[in-house]
């Protein structure tokens, strides 16, 4: 698990210091927090479209994608986990928000196509997927 976490870390770091260009303004730790809450608020979404993507795999009888998705779910829980942690989130509070991710995002990954091949881009950039 080392090696990859330390992957996704890097490409959610690198995306969101792109996305942090109007933090920019701020102090560094204002900047920094916001980008940290930006990774965190994307690994749980990849979370939710990696738990779709294992639904889809084993209903179609492919259960090495399936398995596979299950590890990147893994490694996008574990990220937030560690996110979570380092934006001094309680553990009930995280909790919460995987709840929240799950009623907000899986409902349109259900029925929009695009919506979640949209989320598996940025998953697959982000190293999560």
């Amino acid at each position: 698990m080392g090696r990859s976490w330390i992957t996704a870390n890097a490409a959610l770091a690198v995306a969101c210091a792109l996305c942090a260009g109007p933090a920019a303004a701020q102090s560094g730790a204002d900047a920094t927090a916001r980008a940290n809450r930006m990774a965190y608020d994307a690994a749980m979404k990849c979370f939710v479209a990696n738990g779709h993507a294992i639904g889809l795999r084993e209903r179609a009888g492919d259960t090495v994608k399936a398995a596979y998705y299950e590890t990147r779910a893994r490694l996008s829980f574990d990220t937030a986990m560690k996110l979570g942690a380092v934006l001094r989130l309680s553990g009930s509070r995280i909790d919460q928000d995987f709840r929240l991710a799950q009623t907000r995002e899986l409902p349109p990954m259900v029925t929009d196509e695009t919506y979640f091949l949209d989320a598996v881009a940025t998953c697959k950039a982000l190293g999560l997927m």
